[in-house]
Protein backbone atom coordinates (compact mmCIF):
# COMPACT_ATOMS: atom_id res chain seq x y z
CA UNK A 1 0.00 0.00 0.00
CA UNK A 2 1.00 3.53 -0.64
CA UNK A 3 2.32 5.68 1.72
CA UNK A 4 -0.55 8.54 2.50
CA UNK A 5 -2.62 7.40 5.56
CA UNK A 6 -4.69 8.05 8.15
CA UNK A 7 -6.65 7.03 11.48
CA UNK A 8 -4.11 3.92 11.71
CA UNK A 9 -4.93 3.70 15.35
CA UNK A 10 -8.39 2.98 14.09
CA UNK A 11 -7.46 -0.08 11.36
CA UNK A 12 -10.32 -2.14 10.24
CA UNK A 13 -8.88 -3.54 7.24
CA UNK A 14 -5.06 -4.44 5.43
CA UNK A 15 -5.38 -7.18 2.48
CA UNK A 16 -4.96 -8.52 -0.57
CA UNK A 17 -7.77 -11.14 0.16
CA UNK A 18 -10.94 -9.76 -1.96
CA UNK A 19 -13.22 -11.88 -0.48
CA UNK A 20 -11.64 -11.15 3.29
CA UNK A 21 -12.42 -7.70 2.24
CA UNK A 22 -15.61 -7.69 0.72
CA UNK A 23 -16.98 -9.55 4.15
CA UNK A 24 -15.31 -6.52 6.30
CA UNK A 25 -16.61 -4.13 3.70
CA UNK A 26 -20.43 -5.59 4.07
CA UNK A 27 -20.42 -6.18 7.86
CA UNK A 28 -18.14 -2.53 9.39
CA UNK A 29 -19.48 -0.35 5.96
CA UNK A 30 -22.93 -1.35 5.60
CA UNK A 31 -22.06 -2.14 1.63
CA UNK A 32 -24.04 -4.89 -0.02
CA UNK A 33 -21.98 -4.92 -3.15
CA UNK A 34 -17.80 -4.77 -3.64
CA UNK A 35 -15.36 -6.67 -6.95
CA UNK A 36 -12.11 -6.24 -7.60
CA UNK A 37 -10.96 -4.97 -11.30
CA UNK A 38 -7.66 -5.93 -11.29
CA UNK A 39 -5.43 -9.03 -10.62
CA UNK A 40 -3.01 -6.97 -8.44
CA UNK A 41 -5.69 -5.90 -5.78
CA UNK A 42 -4.62 -4.37 -1.89
CA UNK A 43 -7.08 -2.27 0.14
CA UNK A 44 -6.57 -0.55 3.20
CA UNK A 45 -9.29 0.42 5.57
CA UNK A 46 -9.65 2.70 8.97
CA UNK A 47 -13.08 3.69 10.87
CA UNK A 48 -13.20 5.77 13.47
CA UNK A 49 -16.76 5.31 15.19
CA UNK A 50 -18.04 7.96 17.50
CA UNK A 51 -21.27 8.70 18.79
CA UNK A 52 -23.24 10.12 15.29
CA UNK A 53 -20.31 10.40 13.08
CA UNK A 54 -18.08 7.83 11.22
CA UNK A 55 -14.91 9.39 9.72
CA UNK A 56 -12.94 6.29 7.28
CA UNK A 57 -9.98 6.19 5.43
CA UNK A 58 -9.48 4.24 2.27
CA UNK A 59 -7.22 3.25 0.23
CA UNK A 60 -7.26 1.00 -3.14
CA UNK A 61 -3.91 -0.33 -4.74
CA UNK A 62 -6.08 -2.23 -8.06
CA UNK A 63 -9.35 -0.73 -9.61
CA UNK A 64 -12.16 -1.59 -7.51
CA UNK A 65 -16.32 -1.04 -7.22
CA UNK A 66 -18.44 -1.24 -3.90
CA UNK A 67 -22.03 -0.21 -3.75
CA UNK A 68 -24.48 0.83 -0.36
CA UNK A 69 -28.12 0.38 -0.24
CA UNK A 70 -30.29 2.94 1.33
CA UNK A 71 -29.63 4.12 4.44
CA UNK A 72 -30.19 6.73 7.44
CA UNK A 73 -26.48 7.85 7.23
CA UNK A 74 -25.46 10.88 5.15
CA UNK A 75 -22.25 10.74 3.17
CA UNK A 76 -19.18 13.14 1.76
CA UNK A 77 -16.02 12.00 0.70
CA UNK A 78 -12.53 14.37 0.17
CA UNK A 79 -10.39 12.68 -2.21
CA UNK A 80 -6.53 12.75 -1.42
CA UNK A 81 -4.77 11.20 -4.83
CA UNK A 82 -5.97 9.64 -7.42
CA UNK A 83 -9.50 8.84 -9.68
CA UNK A 84 -12.86 8.07 -8.36
CA UNK A 85 -16.63 8.65 -9.57
CA UNK A 86 -19.83 7.70 -7.73
CA UNK A 87 -23.66 7.55 -8.99
CA UNK A 88 -26.67 8.32 -6.76
CA UNK A 89 -30.53 9.20 -8.12
CA UNK A 90 -29.05 8.19 -11.46
CA UNK A 91 -26.58 11.08 -11.52
CA UNK A 92 -22.71 10.07 -11.84
CA UNK A 93 -19.96 12.78 -10.55
CA UNK A 94 -16.42 12.28 -9.73
CA UNK A 95 -15.12 12.75 -6.21
CA UNK A 96 -12.95 15.58 -6.51
CA UNK A 97 -11.65 17.55 -3.59
CA UNK A 98 -14.79 17.03 -1.67
CA UNK A 99 -18.44 15.91 -3.03
CA UNK A 100 -21.59 16.91 -2.24
CA UNK A 101 -23.86 15.89 0.86
CA UNK A 102 -25.08 12.68 -0.82
CA UNK A 103 -27.84 11.62 1.28
CA UNK A 104 -28.75 7.42 1.80
CA UNK A 105 -32.23 7.93 0.25
CA UNK A 106 -31.13 6.07 -3.03
CA UNK A 107 -28.74 3.49 -3.68
CA UNK A 108 -24.68 4.37 -3.74
CA UNK A 109 -22.63 3.02 -6.64
CA UNK A 110 -18.67 4.34 -6.10
CA UNK A 111 -16.06 3.50 -8.56
CA UNK A 112 -12.06 3.67 -7.50
CA UNK A 113 -9.20 3.31 -9.75
CA UNK A 114 -6.09 2.05 -8.98
CA UNK A 115 -3.97 4.29 -6.44
CA UNK A 116 -6.98 6.28 -4.71
CA UNK A 117 -7.12 7.91 -1.44
CA UNK A 118 -9.79 9.27 0.22
CA UNK A 119 -11.34 10.38 4.03
CA UNK A 120 -15.56 9.56 4.26
CA UNK A 121 -17.18 11.55 6.56
CA UNK A 122 -20.27 9.68 8.16
CA UNK A 123 -23.27 11.40 9.62
CA UNK A 124 -25.98 9.64 11.29
CA UNK A 125 -29.09 11.89 9.47
CA UNK A 126 -31.62 11.81 12.82
CA UNK A 127 -28.51 13.14 15.01
CA UNK A 128 -27.46 16.02 12.48
CA UNK A 129 -31.54 16.84 12.18
CA UNK A 130 -32.13 16.71 15.89
CA UNK A 131 -29.10 19.08 15.90
CA UNK A 132 -30.74 21.59 13.29
CA UNK A 133 -33.90 21.83 14.90
CA UNK A 134 -32.81 22.15 18.66
CA UNK A 135 -30.65 25.32 16.75
CA UNK A 136 -34.14 26.68 15.44
CA UNK A 137 -36.37 25.84 18.22
CA UNK A 138 -38.29 24.23 15.39
CA UNK A 139 -40.84 21.50 16.35
CA UNK A 140 -42.09 20.81 12.87
CA UNK A 141 -42.73 17.60 11.29
CA UNK A 142 -40.31 18.96 8.21
CA UNK A 143 -37.98 16.45 7.23
CA UNK A 144 -34.16 18.20 6.54
CA UNK A 145 -33.32 18.00 2.80
CA UNK A 146 -30.21 19.10 1.20
CA UNK A 147 -30.97 21.05 -2.16
CA UNK A 148 -27.94 20.11 -5.27
CA UNK A 149 -25.93 22.80 -6.43
CA UNK A 150 -22.51 24.57 -6.19
CA UNK A 151 -21.03 25.21 -2.95
CA UNK A 152 -18.80 28.34 -1.79
CA UNK A 153 -15.17 26.98 -2.68
CA UNK A 154 -13.73 29.10 0.20
CA UNK A 155 -16.32 27.45 2.49
CA UNK A 156 -15.72 24.06 1.40
CA UNK A 157 -11.87 24.34 1.88
CA UNK A 158 -12.66 25.51 5.42
CA UNK A 159 -14.88 22.30 5.76
CA UNK A 160 -12.00 20.27 4.29
CA UNK A 161 -9.22 21.27 6.53
CA UNK A 162 -11.40 20.64 9.59
CA UNK A 163 -12.06 16.85 8.47
CA UNK A 164 -8.74 16.48 8.13
CA UNK A 165 -7.83 18.17 10.92
CA UNK A 166 -10.15 15.92 12.90
CA UNK A 167 -8.55 13.26 11.75
CA UNK A 168 -5.38 14.24 12.43
CA UNK A 169 -6.33 14.88 16.22
CA UNK A 170 -8.26 11.66 16.47
CA UNK A 171 -5.09 9.39 15.39
CA UNK A 172 -3.06 11.68 17.68
CA UNK A 173 -5.25 11.33 20.97
CA UNK A 174 -8.65 10.01 19.78
CA UNK A 175 -8.85 6.43 22.04
CA UNK A 176 -7.72 9.13 25.16
CA UNK A 177 -10.70 11.24 24.74
CA UNK A 178 -13.02 12.04 27.15
CA UNK A 179 -16.98 11.66 26.30
CA UNK A 180 -16.89 15.50 26.67
CA UNK A 181 -14.34 16.36 24.21
CA UNK A 182 -15.81 13.59 21.74
CA UNK A 183 -19.66 15.22 21.85
CA UNK A 184 -18.12 18.69 21.36
CA UNK A 185 -15.90 17.46 18.24
CA UNK A 186 -18.60 16.08 16.48
CA UNK A 187 -21.61 18.84 17.41
CA UNK A 188 -18.88 21.56 15.98
CA UNK A 189 -18.85 19.26 12.75
CA UNK A 190 -21.85 19.12 12.01
CA UNK A 191 -22.57 22.54 12.61
CA UNK A 192 -19.88 23.33 10.06
CA UNK A 193 -21.44 21.05 7.53
CA UNK A 194 -25.34 22.53 8.01
CA UNK A 195 -23.58 25.90 7.90
CA UNK A 196 -21.49 24.86 4.62
CA UNK A 197 -24.10 22.86 2.34
CA UNK A 198 -27.92 24.98 1.06
CA UNK A 199 -30.53 22.45 2.59
CA UNK A 200 -34.18 23.50 3.22
CA UNK A 201 -33.78 25.13 6.65
CA UNK A 202 -30.49 27.33 5.35
CA UNK A 203 -32.57 30.62 5.23
CA UNK A 204 -34.01 30.17 8.80
CA UNK A 205 -30.67 29.39 9.96
CA UNK A 206 -29.19 32.63 9.09
CA UNK A 207 -32.01 34.53 10.27
CA UNK A 208 -31.51 36.53 13.20
CA UNK A 209 -32.82 34.72 16.33
CA UNK A 210 -35.78 36.79 18.12
CA UNK A 211 -34.72 38.82 21.51
CA UNK A 212 -34.78 37.31 24.61
CA UNK A 213 -34.15 38.90 28.14
CA UNK A 214 -30.45 39.32 29.25
CA UNK A 215 -31.22 37.12 32.61
CA UNK A 216 -30.99 33.92 29.39
CA UNK A 217 -26.90 34.62 29.73
CA UNK A 218 -26.87 34.04 33.72
CA UNK A 219 -29.26 31.22 33.49
CA UNK A 220 -27.12 29.26 31.28
CA UNK A 221 -23.84 30.41 32.93
CA UNK A 222 -24.96 28.55 36.26
CA UNK A 223 -25.85 25.39 34.14
CA UNK A 224 -22.52 25.20 32.40
CA UNK A 225 -20.62 25.87 35.69
CA UNK A 226 -23.09 23.35 37.32
CA UNK A 227 -22.17 20.65 34.54
CA UNK A 228 -19.19 21.39 33.47
CA UNK A 229 -17.55 17.75 33.38
CA UNK A 230 -20.70 17.20 30.63
CA UNK A 231 -20.62 17.38 26.92
CA UNK A 232 -21.99 20.84 26.52
CA UNK A 233 -25.87 19.94 25.44
CA UNK A 234 -27.07 23.28 23.10
CA UNK A 235 -30.61 21.21 23.29
CA UNK A 236 -30.85 21.18 27.45
CA UNK A 237 -29.33 24.28 27.68
CA UNK A 238 -31.74 25.81 25.18
CA UNK A 239 -34.79 23.99 27.34
CA UNK A 240 -33.61 24.91 30.81
CA UNK A 241 -33.48 28.82 29.43
CA UNK A 242 -36.77 28.30 28.15
CA UNK A 243 -35.39 29.84 24.60
CA UNK A 244 -33.79 28.69 20.88
CA UNK A 245 -30.31 27.69 20.58
CA UNK A 246 -29.67 30.60 18.08
CA UNK A 247 -31.47 32.90 21.08
CA UNK A 248 -29.07 31.79 23.52
CA UNK A 249 -26.20 32.07 20.76
CA UNK A 250 -27.10 35.77 19.92
CA UNK A 251 -27.44 36.74 24.24
CA UNK A 252 -23.99 35.52 24.24
CA UNK A 253 -22.66 37.49 21.64
CA UNK A 254 -24.87 40.98 22.66
CA UNK A 255 -23.51 40.73 26.30
CA UNK A 256 -20.05 40.36 25.18
CA UNK A 257 -19.46 37.57 26.43
CA UNK A 258 -18.36 34.90 23.39
CA UNK A 259 -20.25 31.96 23.19
CA UNK A 260 -21.84 29.12 25.70
CA UNK A 261 -18.57 27.06 24.57
CA UNK A 262 -16.11 29.90 25.12
CA UNK A 263 -17.48 30.26 28.53
CA UNK A 264 -17.47 26.53 29.57
CA UNK A 265 -13.88 26.49 27.85
CA UNK A 266 -13.23 29.05 30.57
CA UNK A 267 -14.83 27.24 33.50
CA UNK A 268 -12.79 23.82 32.64
CA UNK A 269 -9.52 25.59 32.12
CA UNK A 270 -10.20 26.98 35.94
CA UNK A 271 -11.29 23.23 36.86
CA UNK A 272 -8.26 21.90 35.35
CA UNK A 273 -6.47 24.45 37.69
CA UNK A 274 -8.04 23.42 40.32
CA UNK A 275 -7.18 19.40 39.73
CA UNK A 276 -3.55 20.76 39.32
CA UNK A 277 -3.11 22.36 42.24
CA UNK A 278 -4.54 19.01 43.94
CA UNK A 279 -2.71 16.33 42.75
CA UNK A 280 -2.36 12.47 43.47
CA UNK A 281 -0.10 10.28 42.36
CA UNK A 282 -1.78 9.84 38.97
CA UNK A 283 -2.27 12.92 38.38
CA UNK A 284 -0.69 14.65 34.72
CA UNK A 285 -1.44 17.02 32.93
CA UNK A 286 -2.18 15.14 30.06
CA UNK A 287 -5.08 13.46 32.33
CA UNK A 288 -6.54 16.40 33.56
CA UNK A 289 -6.55 18.02 30.34
CA UNK A 290 -8.72 15.09 28.74
CA UNK A 291 -10.82 15.39 31.87
CA UNK A 292 -11.54 19.17 31.33
CA UNK A 293 -12.56 18.08 27.93
CA UNK A 294 -9.69 19.29 25.84
CA UNK A 295 -8.37 16.84 23.42
CA UNK A 296 -5.51 19.29 21.98
CA UNK A 297 -2.52 19.47 24.45
CA UNK A 298 -0.57 22.49 23.22
CA UNK A 299 -3.71 24.68 22.62
CA UNK A 300 -4.98 23.35 26.81
CA UNK A 301 -1.40 24.65 27.39
CA UNK A 302 -1.64 28.05 25.61
CA UNK A 303 -5.23 28.88 26.97
CA UNK A 304 -4.50 27.85 29.99
CA UNK A 305 -1.21 30.33 30.64
CA UNK A 306 -4.17 32.84 28.96
CA UNK A 307 -6.33 31.98 31.92
CA UNK A 308 -3.94 31.52 34.66
CA UNK A 309 -0.98 32.55 34.25
CA UNK A 310 1.47 29.86 34.09
CA UNK A 311 2.25 26.84 32.36
CA UNK A 312 0.13 23.84 33.32
CA UNK A 313 3.14 21.61 33.93
CA UNK A 314 4.44 24.75 36.35
CA UNK A 315 1.41 24.36 38.32
CA UNK A 316 1.67 20.25 38.69
CA UNK A 317 5.22 21.41 39.48
CA UNK A 318 4.71 23.59 42.34
CA UNK A 319 1.52 21.70 44.01
CA UNK A 320 4.27 18.79 44.27
CA UNK A 321 6.97 20.91 45.73
CA UNK A 322 4.59 22.06 48.69
CA UNK A 323 3.25 18.64 49.22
Amino acid sequence: MGSVSYLDRYALLRSRDSEFARDRLFTAYGADRFEKHDDDFAIQANLARLNTIGLAFCAYDGAASLSFPESQILRQFFSIQGAAGFTTNGKSQSIEAWTPIIPGDDRLHLEFAPGYRQLVLRIEFAALERLLKSMLDDDSGTSLRFVSGDTDPAVMAQVRYDVFRFAEELERFGQDYSPIAIAELERALMVRILLAHRHNFSDRLQRSAPSANRAVVDIVESYIEAHWDQPLDLEKIAEVANVSVRTVFREFSESGRGSPGQFARRVRLHRAAELLRRPDSQTSVLAVAFKCGFHNLGRFASEYRQAIGELPSDTLKNARRRQ
